[in-house]
């Protein structure tokens, strides 16, 4: 079943703030578990400099994803098929989520699937 998700949801062009790295992990862990971990940030971004902004503004990817995480109640350091993950893959962070073998990150296109996660986050 996620497989099909990532699959339908990554699919189609990089859009800022509608259908990007962030959005597109968390419309598939919303559409599994119904917790949008996005929600206090969709529409308030629609190019890279503005999402670099924010995150910066919020912290840093990690601490950003953290917060956004607690405030959606999702349990930290746990997780695998389904969860969400912040990765590091081709010197640059990504939110991606749990998929059979590892993480699947949102590129253009498609997905990618890196091994390692910095941070995990589950339904509670």
């Amino acid at each position: 079943m996620v497989i099909a998700l990532v699959d339908r949801i990554y699919a189609g062009p990089i859009v800022w703030g509608v259908s990007d790295c962030c959005t597109r992990a968390c419309d598939v862990f919303a559409a599994l578990h119904g917790v949008d971990p996005m929600a206090p940030l969709r529409g308030r971004y629609s190019s890279a400099a503005e999402a670099l902004h924010m995150i910066r503004s919020r912290g840093g990817w990690l601490r950003m994803c953290n917060d956004l995480a607690d405030a959606a109640g999702l349990v930290r350091g746990r997780g695998d098929v389904g969860a969400l993950a912040l990765v590091r893959w081709e010197g640059r962070c990504a939110l991606a989520v749990g998929v059979p073998g590892g993480w699947a990150a949102p590129c253009e296109g498609g997905s990618a699937i890196v091994s390692r996660a910095v941070e995990r986050w589950s339904h509670a």
